[in-house]
């Protein structure tokens, strides 16, 4: 029997030795650089110990594409990085496929299949050190989509004191990915990166889940005519994936489209190119229809609350011609005076018109 249960010990233990040193690593997030490879992290469920890392990449169809070999470290127990100086001396070599090349030269992997394989060797003086731990992930790696902002565009001027903030959302998406934003006050005379390293934020969410953010209730309104400067970035458990560029816009209500008598309708091209529309009561716009006549297919759908079902939408009629459209927003139920509505209306030829605009009771 002992001879038996020594065996089966024999057997088992290396299985035991590699569980108690195991590598945490994202291929999504960290293995899109060389240096985003080498800040896996080592968990050391037992005693400190000495080891040296190697690091191996293949690319499918493509072979060796970079390998490295660190100095010693010490593990200590639970969570490691690798430390800096073994990561920094890392003696890389690369293969000399055309994906190599490129890796080479800019420390960035292009798309492909990548196998990414971590061995830890035991580091014992004048002599080969035993392997301790290997683990290899699998990967196919697409590269990001730019993190683009778009609304309020870069330069532009609104009258929204507290205005929803848009942009695109990074892709491929990656799990567990969240956005940040920060805007700030851009002082007289100051660069606009300046202004979001050193300003009081007048906005700063973490943990954003959608490509938009609607103003913080908690946050104070913006002041007309002043400038903002704003940037959002994409991360994952603390990494960076990607920033965008830093666009600033200005709070200046003269130039927002101008409101006219209830009896002035204005096309509707026109009122979708202003920052927004103020509808006391009502919102009235002129449309040209070719065709015959036939239902105007619209909708509102509210920004400030996009929970918020709106109900009883006036049914309207366009002839052919040129049409005075008139929507009696009172009539309308779940409107909220001082919110923010999105209007689109399907043109005759299929085009849609979009349209913001704040809602204001008329007896206000």
């Amino acid at each position: 029997m002992k001879r038996y249960f020594s065996l089966l010990l024999i057997l088992v233990f290396p299985a035991l030795v590699h569980a108690q040193l195991t590598v945490n690593f994202m291929p999504e997030v960290q293995g899109r650089t060389l240096e985003g490879v080498m800040s896996a992290k080592l968990m050391n469920s037992q005693q400190r110990r000495s080891c040296y890392m190697v690091v191996r990449i293949t690319v499918a169809g493509g072979g060796l594409v970079a390998e490295a070999k660190t100095p010693a470290f010490d593990v200590q127990p639970g969570m490691n990085l690798i430390p800096q100086h073994a990561a920094y001396n890392a003696a890389w070599k690369f293969g000399s496929g055309k994906v190599a090349v490129v890796v080479k030269q800019s420390h960035q992997f292009p798309e492909g299949e990548y196998e990414y394989c971590f061995e830890l060797y035991e580091n014992v003086k004048g002599a080969p050190g035993e392997l301790v731990a290997d683990q290899c992930f699998d990967y196919d790696l697409q590269p990001l989509s730019p993190l683009m902002l778009t609304e309020p565009y870069e330069g532009d001027q609104i009258c929204d004191k507290r205005p929803p903030l848009f942009w695109q959302p990074l892709l491929p998406a990656i799990p567990g990915m969240e956005y940040r934003l920060l805007l700030v006050e851009v002082k007289e005379g100051q660069a606009r990166a300046e202004a979001l390293h050193y300003n009081m934020p007048v906005i700063r969410q973490a943990g954003i889940q959608a490509p938009m953010l609607l103003y913080p209730p908690l946050s104070r309104e913006l002041t007309e005519g002043k400038k903002y400067a704003w940037q959002v970035t994409a991360v994952r458990n603390e990494m960076v994936l990607a920033r965008s560029e830093v666009w600033d816009f200005t709070v200046k209500c003269e130039d927002t489209v101008p409101q006219k008598p209830a009896d002035s309708y204005r096309n509707i091209d026109d009122l979708a190119k202003g920052n927004f529309y103020i509808a006391e009561g009502s919102i009235h716009f002129a449309i040209d229809n070719p065709h015959n006549g036939q239902p105007l297919e619209y909708s509102i759908v509210s920004i400030s609350a996009p929970d918020a079902k709106l109900k009883k939408l006036p049914k309207l009629t366009l002839a052919t011609g040129r049409n005075h459209i008139l929507i009696d927003l009172e009539r309308v139920k779940g409107m909220t005076d001082g919110h923010y509505y999105l209007l689109s209306v399907r043109m005759p030829g299929g085009e849609t018109k979009q349209l913001r605009f704040l809602y204001k009771t008329e007896n206000e």
